[in-house]
């Protein structure tokens, strides 16, 4: 009963961002039916989870196209109380952010959105080309001690849709910056891979009075320091930029470096490391790069716009990048989260590798409908994100009562002791019965649940968007 106590309490303070009771009361079944679902994700596999009838199918679907709330609303509370909890990551007392893109095969053929998509993985199970959306999300690093996890706040679609094939659209990097500033506390850290790592973004971010912490390409070029001769004058406009350092060349004096010993993905590696503060994308304000060299010969460059932060700090913030990719596997693997099957019925079928589709070539109506589509597959997403969020709390606030009600044995566990989001899931599954069937319906989600037993007002099919 602690457990499905102290979702409910976490769950209730969204509240605020629902403008309609009955809206926020289907957000409280639908997080349930995630959290508490044994079969293949799917609208249908939350109602059976709770014991909700058939009859209430339609009304569970019209919540994903509801017009009572805004998503990004209620991602952007999720975050706010994130931040208010004592167990975030901090670094020089400022909360952490991670960012990235994830990309998700839709085999949909009249599914918005949906484009030919290049992996540039290392993985051999995944193919080169796929058609599919691709999703830019950002986190916060939330943990104790060696528990550390990426608590996903906002996912958003951000490829696959042009206004117009004359207007200029954003580029990725540019919308992963503006989904950073949404998020973000002013002064806060966020930690991107290289691909972000570009003047538009710090810039952005730095507008933001936010920092980022990157890996920059090993074919980077920075500025030294420009010395004005005042003996020299010639014409034109004044020159700002000082000689180019190609950081590559930097890595010659490798060899009488300090090495420290470094925790990396949960290993201790020793790394040589160099700081250098430099010029890159303006040039009024520095970088600090920290140019590193395992024991093997592998060498990175990292990047830090704050510039008072230590390398080794740097190099272990960096590392700490890789849980947003663990996130977005319990995701994908144990959640479903992007398993969403929702169709535009007016649009024609795309061709087998669409590219960006233009609202342009469609008249009002449908791109209205379009874009409320789009809207429907991030409330999905974003819905599984919160459910996910609520396991790493659990998993982090009562280890012990998880462990205690955990129905079942894994061979190989987390060595720093506390739960992982399956272990937390499995418990609130085995506890099901035990909470609703046999329990005081104390609990909303018992209360919402004896207002089903009577007969449902039927909703016609007319009612959702098409």
């Amino acid at each position: 009963m602690e457990l499905y106590e102290r979702i409910e309490q976490i769950i209730v303070t969204l509240r605020p961002a629902f403008s309609r009771e009955s809206t926020f009361e289907w957000f409280v079944l639908l997080i349930w039916g995630a959290l508490l679902a044994t079969q293949p994700p799917a609208v249908t596999s939350y109602l059976n989870a709770l014991g909700i009838g058939a009859e209430y199918y339609h009304h569970a679907l019209h919540w994903f196209h509801s017009s009572g709330y805004e998503m990004d609303r209620v991602c952007r509370r999720w975050g706010r109380w994130l931040s208010e909890q004592p167990y975030g990551y901090r670094l020089n007392g400022k909360r952490v952010y991670v960012g990235d893109g994830i990309k998700v095969s839709k085999e949909g053929r009249k599914m918005p959105g949906v484009k030919r998509l290049h992996q540039e993985s290392e993985t051999m199970s995944k193919p080169e080309w796929i058609r599919g959306h691709y999703f830019s999300a950002i986190g916060m690093l939330i943990g104790v001690d060696q528990a550390l996890f990426v608590s996903l706040i906002l996912l958003k679609l951000h490829d696959g849709l042009v206004v117009s094939p004359e207007a200029t659209p954003p580029t990725l990097t540019e919308k992963m910056a503006q989904l950073c500033r949404t998020v973000m506390e002013p002064g806060s850290y966020v930690v991107l891979d290289a691909y972000y790592a570009c003047a538009p973004v710090l810039k952005i971010l730095r507008q933001h009075s936010a920092h980022l912490i990157s890996r920059a390409r090993i074919s980077t070029v920075a500025r030294a320091e420009f010395c004005l001769n005042p003996s020299v004058i010639k014409r034109g406009r004044p020159r700002q930029w000082g000689a180019k350092i190609k950081l590559r060349d930097l890595f010659k004096e490798s060899s009488g470096w300090p090495k420290h010993v470094c925790s990396l993905y949960g290993k201790s590696v020793t790394i040589a490391y160099e700081c250098f503060e430099l010029y890159w994308d303006s040039p009024t304000q520095t970088v600090l790069f920290v140019l590193t060299q395992q024991d093997d010969g592998r060498q990175m460059i990292l990047l830090s716009s704050d510039v008072t932060l230590s390398g080794k700090l740097i190099i272990e913030t960096y590392a700490k990048r890789f849980k947003i990719e663990v996130a977005f596997r319990t995701l994908v693997l144990r959640l479903g989260g992007f398993a969403y099957r929702f169709w535009l019925k007016t649009l024609d079928k795309l061709p087998t590798w669409p590219r960006s589709m233009v609202l342009a070539d469609y008249d009002e109506k449908v791109q209205t409908q379009i874009l409320a589509k789009v809207e429907t597959f991030e409330r999905f997403v974003n819905l599984n994100a919160i459910a996910l969020g609520l396991l790493q709390i659990l998993a982090l606030e009562s280890p012990d009562l998880i462990w205690n009600g955990f129905p079942a044995w894994f061979r190989t566990l987390p060595n720093h002791g506390y739960p992982s989001e399956r272990i937390v899931r499995m418990t609130l599954q085995n506890q099901r019965e035990i909470n609703l069937a046999k329990s005081k319906p104390t609990l909303l989600l018992a209360k919402l649940l004896a207002r089903k037993l009577t007969t449902p007002r039927p909703m016609s099919k007319q009612a959702l968007v098409a």
